[in-house]
């Protein structure tokens, strides 16, 4: 079987399993984990046909908490703040479709699934562009998206998908609590998210850690199917961006329109020189539009 069928063939199950579950059929067989909300999500650590499989049979199963959804996003919230919802518009939605679609032309054949979104300057919609491509990812049929929070001056994320958060990656670095207790389910199929955590000063040391190479590198290994986006800072007011880029198998450059001066622009990039530069994005706030310019 192809892998786009058992893909396919799996969020059949997944969405079977879903239902029952939803329904109450399974809810004398089925342990959530305490405090999880109630509101099962695919997952890439979920063998639904075996749970379908025991369930059928009477047995007592209790689901990883990988299965449920920490969070449900507030769709207003979410539209206010210029992201992806179930409810955008067609021609919103198509921007990072297309988007998505490129860059998956210019990194699926060399396995480049680790990627970091950067700018010249603040505010010009890096971090928009970030979520909203995890979003598009995680909505084709075999991918998974994990949406990383590395801005720890100034994480953000949170921010636009208006919710608290209390601990995130500085947390895994510093005092070695495990990623996936750190590990969101915001309520978006296939999409999970790592918070930054509080901001932090010294950030660029913590980013030049051998110990985040190596979860970058186990981020990369362990899932194959799993894209990562790492919003970043920007890359003329610190050299964390800098010092990330080399870690990473592709960038993608956001510009906003009419804001950042060429000379900005050209200063940034010359920083990125050597590295793998996978689209330089043009970010046309106005009229709610990108163009992938190379």
């Amino acid at each position: 079987m192809s892998k786009l069928l058992k893909a396919v063939e799996k969020a059949k199950q997944n969405r079977m399993l879903q239902e029952k579950l939803a329904e109450g059929t399974y809810a004398n067989t089925v342990a959530s984990p305490a405090g999880a909300k109630m509101v099962p999500s695919a997952s890439e650590d979920i063998d639904c046909a075996v749970i379908a499989a025991a369930v059928e049979q009477g047995k007592a199963v209790s689901l990883p908490k990988s299965f449920y959804d920490d969070i449900v996003l507030d769709e207003m919230e979410l539209a206010k703040n210029r992201i992806l919802t179930k409810n955008s518009s067609a021609s919103f939605t198509d921007i990072y479709n297309l988007l998505r679609t490129q860059i998956f032309h210019r990194t699926k054949r060399d396995n480049h699934n680790v990627l970091m979104v950067t700018s010249a300057m603040p505010g010009e919609g890096k971090t928009i562009t970030s979520i909203n491509l995890a979003i598009s990812i995680a909505r084709e049929v075999d991918q998974f998206a994990l949406l990383v929070d590395t801005d720890m001056r100034n994480p953000s994320i949170h921010k636009y998908l208006g919710i608290d958060v209390d601990m995130g990656l500085t947390d895994h670095l510093l005092k070695d609590i495990p990623v996936p207790d750190l590990l969101i389910k915001p309520g978006i199929n296939k999409l999970s998210f790592l918070p930054a955590g509080e901001p932090i000063k010294g950030s660029t040391e913590i980013l030049g850690s051998p110990k985040l190479q190596e979860l970058i590198t186990e981020m990369k290994e362990r899932y194959p199917d799993r894209y990562v986006v790492f919003d970043c800072p920007d890359l003329l007011h610190a050299p964390d961006a800098l010092v990330f880029s080399s870690y990473v198998d592709g960038i993608i450059f956001v510009v906003e329109a009419g804001k950042t001066s060429r000379e900005y622009v050209q200063k940034a990039l010359k920083l990125l020189e050597g590295r793998n530069i996978v689209g330089v994005v043009l970010n046309k706030t106005e009229k709610e539009s990108l163009s992938v310019v190379s």
